[in-house]
């Protein structure tokens, strides 16, 4: 059996005890070519062989769950850990606060072989006489980062983002490849536990779950720390916390499928927390978002292979429809539709959510985008080495904008804003692959 990035254009999520990704969605088949570059499907569940099938990503880190998600969640052992409810956030965490998480993920098949019935195979059946050709099976793997981002912290809850950035080639650059929502107790969840709520907790070794305090090492810094682990038929999810300040640490998971022909192993350990400065951190969102607002883009994604020479364009379509609008953030459903001449239509549907806490989104402050100025440097990321600045502000282009972009040496977004209401009017994106590059454009529709 071996290891390779290419089996089948899947994905695979990981799910911690309370339904949360921990390796979310990482791209376990890059879609791509042997070097495990990404390929043109950038975010699809690979329903489809059509390249516009994909669901449409509208900015970093966008995805669709995977089907089979349900039977990798745990039994929601996070209600054991919160403690008491009238606890607040830790201090460390507010608006704008990242954590950083190295991730890896594999798909292990049960058997290193099959054989199929073969009338040219070399193999013959001692019984039958039937012949067969022997086929190795594969795993899927794959490597990146998981970017937790606090958008709002609220009286009772706390509204993060999870973002995934696979590693295109295996060693570079990141590409963001899918996201989640996760609404939790504003004393903690998967991501985070009020130490106050950890030291509370008394060890346990039960069959199905442990909990151990012990000395932690990661990169060379030993952390006070304590170990969840609950085990069941199928499956095995382990979480290490830090007892001085209550961040998650590191994963580790193994689920089985239904059917016993393969495992899922992933791993995810803390690389750094860090507080965002950006602009608009401490006010509202624009008053017009609200849980009856509908928002729709159209326009185009074109897949480019680089030594053929040529493209092929899919016309997209996406509607946002507000589900839960705070204060800070808003939850919302993204229905896209995506149509190559030729091929069936074909539409997803995915829950996503958005805030004061990310560096972009659907809205943003106007008063902080009437502060920006073209040039300025908003956010600069270590670890997915991810610039955020200001490309254009004013009215050159004969509208009062202000033009933000996210980039990288491989993935490059511009998010286009009016500057009277904050809403996002355009949006572009590209990524570039090894054998192939993505381009996405579209346009608010009836403004």
């Amino acid at each position: 059996m071996r290891i390779r990035g290419s089996e089948g254009c899947r994905l695979v999520a990981v799910i911690v005890s309370a339904g949360l990704i921990v390796a979310a969605a990482l791209a376990l088949a890059a879609c791509g070519g042997s070097d495990g570059s990404p390929s043109p499907s950038p975010t699809g569940a690979g329903t489809s062989p059509a390249p516009g099938a994909s669901p449409v990503t509208l900015w970093p880190g966008q995805t669709e769950q995977p089907a089979g998600l349900a039977d990798m969640q745990g039994d929601g052992s996070s209600d054991l850990l919160l403690g008491s409810a009238a606890l607040p956030a830790p201090g460390w965490v507010r608006e704008g606060t990242r954590l950083s998480y190295y991730s890896a993920t594999a798909d292990i098949p049960s058997a290193y072989e099959r054989f199929i019935l073969d009338e040219n195979g070399a193999w013959v059946g001692q019984t039958s006489g039937k012949r067969y050709r022997r086929e190795e099976l594969y795993a899927a793997a794959g490597h990146g980062v998981t970017q937790v981002d606090v958008l709002s912290v609220g009286e009772t809850v706390t509204a993060l983002k999870v973002g995934s950035w696979l590693y295109s080639s295996y060693t570079g650059p990141l590409l963001p490849i899918g996201s989640a929502e996760s609404i939790c107790p504003v004393a903690g969840g998967d991501w985070y536990i009020h130490p106050a709520a950890l030291a509370e907790i008394p060890d346990q070794l039960g069959d199905e779950l442990q909990i151990l305090r012990m000395p932690y090492t990661i990169e060379g810094v030993t952390y006070d720390a304590v170990r969840v682990q609950q085990v069941s038929d199928r499956a095995t999810f382990a979480r290490v916390y830090d007892l001085a300040d209550g961040k998650l640490l590191a994963t580790f998971d193994a689920v089985a499928s239904k059917d016993g022909r393969s495992t899922v192993f992933a791993h995810a350990l803390f690389i750094g927390v860090r507080q965002m400065d950006l602009p608009w951190l401490g006010q509202d969102l624009p008053g017009w978002l609200t849980g009856a607002t509908t928002v729709t883009y159209a326009g185009a994604r074109s897949y480019e292979a680089i030594l053929a020479g040529s493209v092929l364009t899919a016309d997209v379509s996406v509607r946002m429809t507000m589900d839960d609008v705070a204060p800070a953030y808003y939850t919302y459903v993204q229905d896209s539709t995506a149509y190559v001449p030729g091929f069936p239509s074909q539409s997803s549907r995915l829950e996503l959510i958005g805030g004061i806490g990310e560096p972009a989104g659907l809205a943003l402050p106007p008063a902080a985008l009437a502060s920006l100025r073209a040039g300025q440097t908003i956010d600069s990321d270590p670890v997915t080495g991810i610039t955020t600045e200001v490309l254009e502000a004013g009215t050159g282009s004969g509208r009062d904008v202000v033009v933000i972009r996210l980039s990288n040496q491989a993935y490059t977004a511009d998010s286009v804003y009016d500057v009277g209401s904050g809403a996002l009017l355009r949006f572009s994106e590209t990524k570039r692959g090894a054998e192939t590059n993505e381009y996405l454009e579209l346009t608010l529709q009836g403004e």
